[in-house]
Protein backbone atom coordinates (compact mmCIF):
# COMPACT_ATOMS: atom_id res chain seq x y z
CA UNK A 1 0.00 0.00 0.00
CA UNK A 2 1.92 3.32 -1.15
CA UNK A 3 1.31 6.72 -1.50
CA UNK A 4 2.74 8.77 -4.18
CA UNK A 5 5.46 12.07 -3.35
CA UNK A 6 6.62 14.57 -5.96
CA UNK A 7 10.20 15.24 -5.38
CA UNK A 8 10.45 18.81 -6.47
CA UNK A 9 14.14 18.45 -6.67
CA UNK A 10 14.19 15.59 -8.82
CA UNK A 11 10.83 16.47 -10.82
CA UNK A 12 9.35 13.04 -10.38
CA UNK A 13 6.67 11.14 -8.70
CA UNK A 14 8.33 8.07 -5.60
CA UNK A 15 6.23 5.69 -4.49
CA UNK A 16 6.42 4.75 -0.72
CA UNK A 17 4.32 2.78 1.45
CA UNK A 18 2.06 4.06 3.49
CA UNK A 19 3.95 4.05 7.84
CA UNK A 20 1.74 2.91 10.79
CA UNK A 21 3.22 3.31 14.22
CA UNK A 22 1.73 0.46 16.42
CA UNK A 23 3.06 1.38 20.24
CA UNK A 24 3.32 -0.02 22.91
CA UNK A 25 5.71 0.19 25.79
CA UNK A 26 5.30 -3.58 27.62
CA UNK A 27 5.75 -5.45 24.22
CA UNK A 28 8.91 -7.11 24.73
CA UNK A 29 8.94 -6.95 28.06
CA UNK A 30 5.93 -8.64 28.71
CA UNK A 31 5.44 -11.61 27.16
CA UNK A 32 2.30 -13.13 29.12
CA UNK A 33 -0.23 -10.27 28.55
CA UNK A 34 -2.34 -10.41 25.40
CA UNK A 35 -2.39 -6.77 24.28
CA UNK A 36 1.77 -7.12 24.27
CA UNK A 37 1.26 -9.80 21.97
CA UNK A 38 -1.12 -8.75 19.76
CA UNK A 39 0.67 -5.55 19.10
CA UNK A 40 3.99 -8.00 18.02
CA UNK A 41 1.58 -9.70 16.21
CA UNK A 42 -0.38 -7.22 14.49
CA UNK A 43 3.45 -5.68 13.58
CA UNK A 44 4.49 -8.77 11.70
CA UNK A 45 1.28 -9.46 9.73
CA UNK A 46 0.94 -5.99 8.49
CA UNK A 47 4.24 -5.32 7.28
CA UNK A 48 3.84 -6.58 3.82
CA UNK A 49 1.71 -4.18 2.97
CA UNK A 50 2.60 -1.23 4.89
CA UNK A 51 5.97 0.42 6.36
CA UNK A 52 5.57 -0.77 9.78
CA UNK A 53 7.17 0.46 13.44
CA UNK A 54 6.57 -1.19 17.06
CA UNK A 55 7.19 1.18 19.41
CA UNK A 56 7.83 -1.24 22.09
CA UNK A 57 9.64 -2.13 25.49
CA UNK A 58 12.28 -4.38 24.61
CA UNK A 59 13.81 -5.78 20.75
CA UNK A 60 10.86 -8.20 20.05
CA UNK A 61 10.56 -7.64 16.29
CA UNK A 62 12.68 -6.61 13.09
CA UNK A 63 10.34 -3.38 13.29
CA UNK A 64 11.52 -2.20 16.92
CA UNK A 65 11.99 0.69 18.01
CA UNK A 66 12.47 2.00 21.26
CA UNK A 67 9.45 3.42 23.21
CA UNK A 68 11.43 4.54 26.33
CA UNK A 69 10.11 5.02 29.76
CA UNK A 70 9.47 2.37 32.15
CA UNK A 71 7.44 -0.37 30.76
CA UNK A 72 4.82 -2.12 33.60
CA UNK A 73 6.83 -4.89 34.63
CA UNK A 74 9.55 -2.71 35.44
CA UNK A 75 7.61 -0.43 37.39
CA UNK A 76 6.13 -3.13 39.87
CA UNK A 77 9.71 -3.37 40.80
CA UNK A 78 9.36 0.89 42.18
CA UNK A 79 6.02 0.13 43.77
CA UNK A 80 7.87 -2.36 46.29
CA UNK A 81 9.07 0.43 47.94
CA UNK A 82 6.28 0.99 50.00
CA UNK A 83 6.16 4.77 50.18
CA UNK A 84 6.37 4.85 46.38
CA UNK A 85 3.05 2.52 46.55
CA UNK A 86 1.34 4.16 49.12
CA UNK A 87 1.10 7.33 47.53
CA UNK A 88 -0.01 6.50 43.82
CA UNK A 89 -2.05 3.35 45.18
CA UNK A 90 -3.91 6.51 47.15
CA UNK A 91 -4.88 7.59 43.45
CA UNK A 92 -4.96 4.88 40.84
CA UNK A 93 -6.05 1.07 40.59
CA UNK A 94 -2.97 0.65 38.45
CA UNK A 95 0.30 2.33 39.73
CA UNK A 96 2.51 0.25 37.33
CA UNK A 97 0.43 1.18 34.24
CA UNK A 98 0.05 4.38 34.97
CA UNK A 99 3.64 4.83 35.14
CA UNK A 100 4.29 3.25 32.00
CA UNK A 101 1.76 6.09 30.43
CA UNK A 102 3.49 8.76 32.21
CA UNK A 103 7.31 7.69 31.73
CA UNK A 104 6.41 6.73 27.74
CA UNK A 105 4.34 10.01 26.65
CA UNK A 106 7.14 11.98 25.54
CA UNK A 107 9.66 9.67 24.11
CA UNK A 108 6.66 8.37 22.07
CA UNK A 109 5.58 11.61 20.74
CA UNK A 110 8.71 12.69 20.57
CA UNK A 111 9.74 10.01 17.84
CA UNK A 112 6.01 10.44 16.26
CA UNK A 113 6.29 14.29 15.72
CA UNK A 114 10.21 13.70 14.62
CA UNK A 115 9.09 10.72 12.07
CA UNK A 116 5.94 10.88 11.53
CA UNK A 117 3.47 8.47 10.89
CA UNK A 118 0.50 7.56 8.32
CA UNK A 119 -1.93 6.63 11.34
CA UNK A 120 -1.01 5.65 14.68
CA UNK A 121 -2.10 2.38 16.25
CA UNK A 122 -1.39 2.70 20.31
CA UNK A 123 -2.31 -0.41 22.20
CA UNK A 124 -1.89 0.00 25.38
CA UNK A 125 -5.04 1.24 26.48
CA UNK A 126 -5.35 4.96 27.23
CA UNK A 127 -1.79 5.96 28.11
CA UNK A 128 -1.18 5.43 24.82
CA UNK A 129 -4.15 6.88 23.21
CA UNK A 130 -3.56 9.96 25.03
CA UNK A 131 -0.05 10.38 23.37
CA UNK A 132 -1.58 9.93 19.73
CA UNK A 133 -4.54 12.10 20.20
CA UNK A 134 -1.35 14.53 21.38
CA UNK A 135 0.60 13.62 18.33
CA UNK A 136 -2.76 14.15 16.39
CA UNK A 137 -3.69 17.68 17.47
CA UNK A 138 -0.57 18.66 15.95
CA UNK A 139 -0.27 16.65 12.98
CA UNK A 140 -3.79 15.37 12.11
CA UNK A 141 -2.43 11.51 11.87
CA UNK A 142 -5.56 9.29 12.46
CA UNK A 143 -5.88 6.75 15.19
CA UNK A 144 -6.89 3.59 15.45
CA UNK A 145 -8.23 2.11 18.55
CA UNK A 146 -8.72 -1.20 19.89
CA UNK A 147 -10.93 -1.58 22.91
CA UNK A 148 -9.06 -4.63 24.13
CA UNK A 149 -10.73 -4.13 28.11
CA UNK A 150 -14.02 -4.59 26.41
CA UNK A 151 -16.71 -3.53 28.50
CA UNK A 152 -14.74 -4.26 32.18
CA UNK A 153 -15.81 -2.71 35.09
CA UNK A 154 -19.62 -1.79 33.44
CA UNK A 155 -17.47 -0.01 30.51
CA UNK A 156 -15.87 2.35 32.04
CA UNK A 157 -12.60 1.80 30.94
CA UNK A 158 -13.72 2.03 27.50
CA UNK A 159 -15.90 5.20 28.40
CA UNK A 160 -12.69 6.81 29.51
CA UNK A 161 -10.83 5.80 26.24
CA UNK A 162 -13.73 7.32 24.01
CA UNK A 163 -13.16 10.47 25.59
CA UNK A 164 -9.73 11.07 23.18
CA UNK A 165 -11.95 10.57 20.38
CA UNK A 166 -10.03 7.89 18.08
CA UNK A 167 -10.61 8.16 14.50
CA UNK A 168 -11.94 4.30 14.13
CA UNK A 169 -12.61 2.15 17.07
CA UNK A 170 -12.26 -1.74 17.03
CA UNK A 171 -14.37 -3.56 19.12
CA UNK A 172 -15.34 -7.40 19.57
CA UNK A 173 -18.98 -7.68 19.67
CA UNK A 174 -22.46 -6.14 18.78
CA UNK A 175 -22.67 -5.11 22.24
CA UNK A 176 -19.43 -2.99 22.44
CA UNK A 177 -20.25 -1.13 19.42
CA UNK A 178 -23.34 -0.31 20.73
CA UNK A 179 -22.00 0.55 23.94
CA UNK A 180 -19.48 2.82 21.97
CA UNK A 181 -22.04 4.63 19.59
CA UNK A 182 -24.40 5.23 22.58
CA UNK A 183 -22.23 7.43 23.97
CA UNK A 184 -20.75 8.81 21.03
CA UNK A 185 -23.19 8.24 17.66
CA UNK A 186 -20.74 9.39 15.40
CA UNK A 187 -17.73 7.24 16.57
CA UNK A 188 -16.83 5.11 13.56
CA UNK A 189 -16.68 1.35 14.92
CA UNK A 190 -15.64 -2.21 13.27
CA UNK A 191 -16.05 -5.48 15.04
CA UNK A 192 -13.01 -7.76 14.59
CA UNK A 193 -12.14 -10.36 16.85
CA UNK A 194 -8.76 -11.52 18.02
CA UNK A 195 -6.54 -13.70 15.76
CA UNK A 196 -4.55 -17.12 16.46
CA UNK A 197 -1.91 -18.44 14.24
CA UNK A 198 -3.11 -21.27 13.61
CA UNK A 199 0.23 -22.70 12.01
CA UNK A 200 1.91 -22.26 15.09
CA UNK A 201 -1.09 -22.96 17.88
CA UNK A 202 -1.69 -26.34 17.00
CA UNK A 203 -2.04 -30.15 18.31
CA UNK A 204 0.91 -31.65 16.43
CA UNK A 205 4.29 -30.34 18.10
CA UNK A 206 6.94 -30.56 20.63
CA UNK A 207 5.40 -30.51 24.47
CA UNK A 208 6.93 -29.70 27.78
CA UNK A 209 7.51 -32.00 30.93
CA UNK A 210 5.73 -29.75 33.22
CA UNK A 211 6.98 -32.28 36.55
CA UNK A 212 2.75 -32.88 37.18
CA UNK A 213 0.97 -36.69 36.83
CA UNK A 214 -1.40 -36.21 34.55
CA UNK A 215 -4.20 -35.45 33.32
CA UNK A 216 -3.52 -31.66 33.92
CA UNK A 217 -5.51 -28.76 34.03
CA UNK A 218 -3.87 -25.52 32.63
CA UNK A 219 -4.57 -22.22 33.62
CA UNK A 220 -2.71 -19.01 31.85
CA UNK A 221 -3.34 -15.47 33.75
CA UNK A 222 -1.31 -12.56 35.21
CA UNK A 223 -0.63 -13.26 38.82
CA UNK A 224 -2.35 -10.69 40.60
CA UNK A 225 -4.77 -10.92 42.86
CA UNK A 226 -6.78 -7.41 41.99
CA UNK A 227 -7.52 -7.97 38.72
CA UNK A 228 -10.40 -9.83 37.21
CA UNK A 229 -9.09 -13.47 36.42
CA UNK A 230 -10.17 -15.22 39.83
CA UNK A 231 -7.36 -17.60 39.38
CA UNK A 232 -8.47 -18.70 42.84
CA UNK A 233 -11.46 -20.25 41.82
CA UNK A 234 -9.84 -22.49 39.68
CA UNK A 235 -7.12 -23.21 42.70
CA UNK A 236 -9.82 -24.49 44.05
CA UNK A 237 -11.92 -26.36 41.84
CA UNK A 238 -9.14 -28.44 41.22
CA UNK A 239 -8.44 -29.38 44.67
CA UNK A 240 -12.04 -31.09 44.82
CA UNK A 241 -10.56 -33.39 42.15
CA UNK A 242 -7.77 -35.68 43.48
CA UNK A 243 -6.85 -37.09 40.39
CA UNK A 244 -6.18 -33.87 38.40
CA UNK A 245 -3.09 -31.49 38.24
CA UNK A 246 -3.52 -27.80 37.75
CA UNK A 247 -0.68 -25.71 35.72
CA UNK A 248 -0.69 -22.09 36.15
CA UNK A 249 1.16 -20.46 34.12
CA UNK A 250 1.94 -16.49 34.32
CA UNK A 251 3.72 -13.79 36.30
CA UNK A 252 2.49 -11.16 38.47
CA UNK A 253 3.18 -9.31 41.29
CA UNK A 254 1.62 -11.97 44.00
CA UNK A 255 3.06 -15.19 42.47
CA UNK A 256 4.56 -15.97 46.10
CA UNK A 257 0.61 -15.53 47.09
CA UNK A 258 -0.83 -18.40 44.75
CA UNK A 259 2.53 -20.66 44.72
CA UNK A 260 1.29 -20.55 48.92
CA UNK A 261 -2.04 -20.93 48.10
CA UNK A 262 -1.45 -23.78 45.62
CA UNK A 263 0.83 -25.48 47.41
CA UNK A 264 -1.40 -25.60 50.58
CA UNK A 265 -4.76 -26.74 48.39
CA UNK A 266 -3.43 -29.14 45.82
CA UNK A 267 0.16 -30.01 46.93
CA UNK A 268 3.56 -29.61 45.59
CA UNK A 269 2.97 -32.81 43.57
CA UNK A 270 -0.53 -31.93 41.49
CA UNK A 271 0.30 -27.93 41.60
CA UNK A 272 2.81 -26.09 39.51
CA UNK A 273 3.72 -22.11 38.53
CA UNK A 274 5.46 -21.47 35.07
CA UNK A 275 6.53 -18.45 33.55
CA UNK A 276 8.06 -19.26 29.89
CA UNK A 277 8.41 -17.10 26.77
CA UNK A 278 5.65 -16.50 24.21
CA UNK A 279 7.28 -18.58 21.84
CA UNK A 280 6.90 -21.54 24.13
CA UNK A 281 3.24 -21.44 24.90
CA UNK A 282 1.94 -23.84 22.31
CA UNK A 283 4.70 -26.35 23.88
CA UNK A 284 2.71 -25.39 26.99
CA UNK A 285 -0.86 -25.54 25.83
CA UNK A 286 -0.22 -29.38 24.01
CA UNK A 287 1.39 -30.37 27.80
CA UNK A 288 -2.40 -30.33 28.84
CA UNK A 289 -5.52 -31.48 28.50
CA UNK A 290 -8.08 -29.05 29.80
CA UNK A 291 -7.38 -25.39 30.03
CA UNK A 292 -9.83 -22.84 32.21
CA UNK A 293 -9.76 -19.19 33.17
CA UNK A 294 -12.59 -18.29 35.71
CA UNK A 295 -12.39 -14.58 34.99
CA UNK A 296 -15.17 -12.36 36.04
CA UNK A 297 -15.68 -10.76 32.46
CA UNK A 298 -13.42 -11.10 29.49
CA UNK A 299 -12.78 -8.73 26.92
CA UNK A 300 -12.50 -11.41 24.65
CA UNK A 301 -10.25 -14.39 26.23
CA UNK A 302 -7.15 -14.70 23.87
CA UNK A 303 -6.03 -17.71 25.88
CA UNK A 304 -9.01 -19.33 24.64
CA UNK A 305 -8.58 -19.36 21.00
CA UNK A 306 -4.87 -20.47 21.58
CA UNK A 307 -6.08 -23.35 23.94
CA UNK A 308 -8.55 -24.92 21.77
CA UNK A 309 -6.05 -24.10 18.59
CA UNK A 310 -3.70 -26.21 20.34
CA UNK A 311 -6.73 -29.09 20.48
CA UNK A 312 -7.39 -28.74 24.57
CA UNK A 313 -11.03 -28.42 25.21
CA UNK A 314 -12.61 -25.24 27.48
CA UNK A 315 -13.94 -25.19 30.97
CA UNK A 316 -15.15 -20.95 31.31
CA UNK A 317 -17.49 -18.70 33.06
CA UNK A 318 -20.71 -18.53 31.16
CA UNK A 319 -21.53 -15.36 29.32
CA UNK A 320 -22.14 -14.07 25.88
CA UNK A 321 -18.86 -13.40 24.85
CA UNK A 322 -17.65 -16.86 26.16
CA UNK A 323 -20.60 -18.41 24.29
CA UNK A 324 -19.35 -16.69 21.22
CA UNK A 325 -15.62 -17.46 21.44
CA UNK A 326 -15.68 -21.01 22.81
CA UNK A 327 -19.04 -22.45 21.31
CA UNK A 328 -19.10 -26.14 21.38
CA UNK A 329 -15.08 -26.77 22.19
CA UNK A 330 -15.70 -26.73 25.49
CA UNK A 331 -18.60 -26.11 28.82
CA UNK A 332 -19.46 -22.92 30.76
CA UNK A 333 -21.11 -23.04 33.60
CA UNK A 334 -21.42 -20.96 37.32
CA UNK A 335 -17.87 -20.60 37.91
CA UNK A 336 -18.65 -19.10 41.05
CA UNK A 337 -19.84 -22.55 42.53
CA UNK A 338 -17.13 -24.89 43.25
CA UNK A 339 -18.74 -27.91 43.40
CA UNK A 340 -20.23 -26.73 39.98
CA UNK A 341 -16.77 -25.98 38.59
CA UNK A 342 -15.12 -28.90 39.60
CA UNK A 343 -17.44 -31.00 38.12
CA UNK A 344 -17.26 -29.00 34.75
CA UNK A 345 -13.94 -29.77 34.76
CA UNK A 346 -14.49 -33.15 35.17
CA UNK A 347 -16.76 -33.77 32.77
CA UNK A 348 -14.71 -32.08 29.94
CA UNK A 349 -11.75 -34.01 31.00
CA UNK A 350 -14.07 -37.21 30.45
CA UNK A 351 -15.23 -36.55 26.60
CA UNK A 352 -13.10 -36.92 23.80
CA UNK A 353 -13.57 -33.80 21.91
CA UNK A 354 -12.09 -34.85 18.66
CA UNK A 355 -11.25 -32.20 16.15
CA UNK A 356 -14.14 -29.86 17.75
CA UNK A 357 -11.79 -27.42 19.50
CA UNK A 358 -8.95 -27.00 17.18
CA UNK A 359 -12.22 -26.62 14.25
CA UNK A 360 -13.92 -23.81 16.32
CA UNK A 361 -10.36 -21.88 16.48
CA UNK A 362 -9.94 -21.52 12.81
CA UNK A 363 -12.73 -19.25 12.97
CA UNK A 364 -10.13 -16.90 14.95
CA UNK A 365 -7.46 -17.09 11.83
CA UNK A 366 -5.03 -14.41 12.10
CA UNK A 367 -4.57 -14.50 8.28
CA UNK A 368 -8.40 -13.47 8.04
CA UNK A 369 -7.82 -10.70 10.98
CA UNK A 370 -5.46 -9.30 9.77
CA UNK A 371 -7.42 -8.55 6.04
CA UNK A 372 -9.86 -6.87 7.81
CA UNK A 373 -7.37 -4.82 9.22
CA UNK A 374 -5.32 -4.36 6.55
CA UNK A 375 -8.46 -2.79 4.46
CA UNK A 376 -9.64 -0.91 7.55
CA UNK A 377 -6.43 1.28 7.80
CA UNK A 378 -6.16 2.01 4.32
CA UNK A 379 -9.70 3.12 4.50
CA UNK A 380 -8.73 5.27 6.91
CA UNK A 381 -5.58 6.73 5.46
CA UNK A 382 -7.44 7.19 2.31
CA UNK A 383 -9.84 9.42 3.98
CA UNK A 384 -7.32 11.22 5.88
CA UNK A 385 -4.88 12.38 2.98
CA UNK A 386 -5.57 15.59 1.51
CA UNK A 387 -4.18 16.44 -1.93
CA UNK A 388 -1.62 19.27 -2.45
CA UNK A 389 1.33 20.48 -4.01
CA UNK A 390 3.36 17.75 -2.76
CA UNK A 391 1.68 14.75 -3.16
CA UNK A 392 -1.23 13.30 -4.54
CA UNK A 393 -3.88 10.48 -3.60
CA UNK A 394 -3.68 7.39 -5.26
Amino acid sequence: MKKVLFDSDRHMTIQRPYRVAVVHPSAGVNWSGGTENFAIEITHRLSSDFEMELLAGAPCSPFYYPAGGVPRVKARHILQNAVINSLLGKFFTHPDIVIEHLTSFLPCASRLLKRPADLIFPCNDYGGLAMAAFVRKLTGTPILFKAHTGLTNGGRSLARSLRFRPNHLVVFSQTMAEFATGLHPNQAVTIIPNGVDIEWFKPEGSRIDVGLPKPIALCVATLNRSDHKRVELAMRAIANLPGVSLLLCGDGPDRHYFQTLGDELLGAKRFAIKTVPFDQMPDVYRSADVFTLPSIDEPFGQAYVQAMACGLPVVATDDEIRRYIVADAGILCDVTDVDVYAATIAAALSRDWKMQPQENAMRFSWDIVALHYRDLIMQMISQSQKPSSLSNQL
